[in-house]
């Protein structure tokens, strides 16, 4: 690193803590605390169903535009939840089932 490179570094570094709050202990404690708060504020959504079909298109139409793996995986994990969940409802279940051996 040349000493103009150093120099311009040192300069940014002055000029972030400029920006930058130091903080004590206890307001960043206040500060975390009243954001997790925040979080506790949502509404909630009516579930939406979504049909297998609509996964599958969507997975494909992802596979189509070259998303990242682990939006691909993330597509195929939530499709094959669902089929799971499907199948488990519509299964047909034995009377022994209901009775706790």
């Amino acid at each position: 690193m040349s000493n103009t490179e150093a120099l311009e570094w040192a300069a940014e570094a002055e000029d972030s803590l400029a920006r930058n709050k130091i903080l004590t202990d206890d307001e960043i404690i206040r500060t975390v605390t009243a954001e997790d708060d925040d979080d506790y504020d949502v509404t909630p959504v009516n579930p939406i169903k979504i049909s297998q079909a609509a996964l599958n298109t969507s997975l494909q139409w992802a596979e189509e535009q070259n998303f990242e793996a682990d939006e691909i995986m993330l597509l195929r994990r939530l499709r094959d939840s669902a089929f799971e969940l499907k199948i488990g409802r519509t299964s047909q279940r034995r009377i022994t089932d209901f009775f706790g051996y």
